[in-house]
Parts: structure tokens; sequence; C-alpha cells
């Protein structure tokens, strides 16, 4: 991919919206909220058996595309195992900074959307470098996250697509950041994608990776401009969505 089809990724946003939030996929009948014996439900949902070290936890998410269930891990290594299980693929070991997905899943053929979660620091980030406490820290990584991966089911449902590109990670951030720290900010953006103007360290470099090597500065810097350009105040969550979705990074 060169870097300027990189570029040309946005959404096309329609003018009249549905009524929102969506209705709630069909699928979501056969899920339920449960704590204590979750993985006794997932094993009799998925008709095979379910081994895991810790305990997992099964709630919903209301997005504006409509609900989600939504899976909590307490060690990454259930957190892989899950991923892997729900996918029904065999297990490959995954970066201890991946925490988060949206799974595209199938119970008895048919297709189910699910957010997995696993209680670490958001993009492998010390809670040093934001002034906050360890545990204050977890607690919004977990907001972040949930809101980050609801954002993915919103441009899917909404606009057609979710994308690992540099404009989708930016725009589920941004409503991330929000529903975590109650704003954005394009400092605290650039630590959670590693970036420093035409350089990269972090996680930005993933969204970046169908691009040649020599381009991507490039793309970090235009990544780096547009953050500062993100204006949050007075809009709401929708109007961010639709602003950000519509919008080329260069």
């Amino acid at each position: 991919m060169t870097v300027e089809e990189y570029f040309a990724h946005c959404y096309e946003v329609p003018q009249i919206l549905p009524s929102l939030p969506l209705a709630d996929e069909k699928f979501l009948v056969k899920w339920r909220e449960v704590e204590g014996d979750a993985i006794k439900f997932l094993s009799e949902l998925y008709g095979r058996e379910l081994n895991l070290r810790g305990t997992i936890k099964i709630s919903f998410a209301q997005t504006l595309a409509g609900k989600l269930p939504v899976i909590d891990t307490e060690n990454h290594d259930d957190f892989t195992i899950l991923a892997y299980w729900l996918m029904n693929r065999e297990k490959k070991p995954l970066p201890v900074t991946v925490n988060a997905f949206t799974i595209p899943a199938k119970i008895d053929g048919e297709p189910h959307r699910i957010i997995l979660l696993n209680r670490a620091p958001y993009s492998n980030i010390d809670a040093e470098k934001l002034s906050l406490t360890a545990e204050d820290w977890l607690e919004k990584s977990h907001a972040i996250r949930l809101r980050h991966e609801s954002a993915h089911y919103e441009t899917l449902r909404l606009f057609g697509g979710m994308k690992n590109h540099a404009l989708d990670e930016i725009l589920a951030d941004c409503l991330g950041q929000i529903a975590a720290f109650g704003n954005f900010d394009a400092d605290r953006q650039r630590i959670f994608f590693g970036l420093d103007g035409d350089k990269c360290t972090g996680r930005l470099q993933f969204y970046c990776q169908k691009v040649s090597p020599d381009e991507r500065p490039k793309i970090y810097a235009a990544v780096d401009k547009f953050l500062d350009k993100i204006s949050v105040d007075g809009k709401t969550e929708l109007e961010i969505l639709c602003e950000l979705a519509r919008r080329r990074l260069a």
C-alpha cells in the first residue's frame, strides 16, 4: 500500500442517520450477564469445554449501534486462551500490549460480535507517565478499552466498516479518552501511540504495517498534526464519531 492510499481512508457518513441507538442484533438473545458461573455459561453456549486459570465476567455495553456482550478477564493468559477459543482457532501467543478485541465469533453457525477485555494498563503505559495511581489507571484503562471497542462496532454498523488503521484508532481512542478522563488530550494520545513528531516507538506502528517502513514517518507526522486539530468541546459522542470518521489523515 502506498502512503497516498493509506491517507485516502475515511468513511462515508450518511447525511441522515437512523434512530439511535440501533436495534440490538438478534444474537443478543442468547447472552446474559454472568459472574460466578461465566465459564460454565460459555461452555454450554458453545457446546464445548472452556478451561481458564482465573475468573471472568460477562456484562453488556450499550453502544450507539446497539448492545454488545462484554467478557472481562483478569490475566493475559486467560485473555489469549479465550480470544482463540471464541474464534475457534488454535492458540497463538499475543503481545502483552494486546488486551482488547471486538471478536467476530460464530455460535451454531450464527455470527456474533463480542467485546473481550483484559485488565491491564492501556497501551502498556505506566501510570506514572499520566500522574495516576496504578489502581486509578487500571480503572481508566478499562473505560478506554470498552469505549474504544464500542466505537469500532459503531463504525461497522453505522458506516459499513472497521479497520486496523490510524484514523480508526484515533476515533476510538478519542471517545475512550472522553469516557475515562472526561476530555480528549492530544499529548495524552501521543503517549498512547508512542508518537514523537515523525517518529514512533509504540502501538501506532502496528496500524501502518501495510505501508513500507521508509514511508511510515509521513504517516506519523500526519497523525501528529491531526491530533492537534481535534476539538470535542460541546459536541456529543455521535457528532465526534461522525466528524472524525469522515476526515482523512492528510
